[in-house]
């Protein structure tokens, strides 16, 4: 059978880690959204970050919203024109810049958050359910060590119990002492 000059090396598994992650997060925000839909939830998946980022960072840009929801900042500010004038947020001059507007939720947008909040614990329910609380707890652990090993994390603005810790966890670092004790000839067999 000839040989494909095009055909590149086998993919090794640690390098398909970043094509799953990016699976994973476009699986969750079509799932989310149809489930929003499918609820009655007139909002996107965008609007919804930018609501949880209001709720837990009142004030905040629209810059820092559309990092958080890795859209683009005219997609945000489209977004947020929205939410302002579905009466879910209010705009005000930013405090310390003029040429950006800091963004607040009203008491309507907290309703409607909630009840996205709502919809989205019953996909995450349903995408975890197969895990046990040991390894929903080790999986979260991984992805916030992932993060922190990229440099990242601190600023999307992220509750303090959802950032990466800046030390790595008590398991990981007796995995790299136990290994770094493992005398060669044991590593071996011999």
């Amino acid at each position: 059978m000839p040989k494909n000059p095009k055909a590149g090396p086998i993919v090794e598994p640690k390098h398909t880690v970043g094509f799953l992650l990016r699976l994973l997060q476009h699986t969750v925000r079509q799932a989310m959204d149809d489930a929003l839909r499918k609820q009655g939830v007139e909002l996107s998946f965008a609007a919804v970050v930018a609501l949880f980022g209001l709720r837990f960072e009142p004030g905040v840009t629209g810059a820092k919203l559309a990092r958080r929801a890795f859209v683009s900042a005219q997609t945000m500010n489209s977004v947020l024109r929205h939410l302002e004038l579905d009466g879910l947020i209010d705009r005000r001059p930013h405090p310390d810049s003029r040429r950006a507007d800091s963004w607040s939720l009203t008491e309507a947008g907290l309703v409607e958050l909630e009840r996205a909040h709502s919809v989205g614990s019953s996909v995450f329910t349903k995408m975890l359910a197969s895990f046990d609380a040991a390894e929903v707890t080790a999986l979260s652990d991984y992805l916030r060590r992932c993060i922190h090993a990229l440099g990242g994390g601190d600023d999307l603005g992220l509750p303090l119990e959802l950032r990466a810790s800046r030390e790595a966890p008590p398991a990981a670092r007796s995995r790299r002492v136990t290994a770094s004790r493992t005398p060669a000839s044991t590593a071996r067999g011999t």
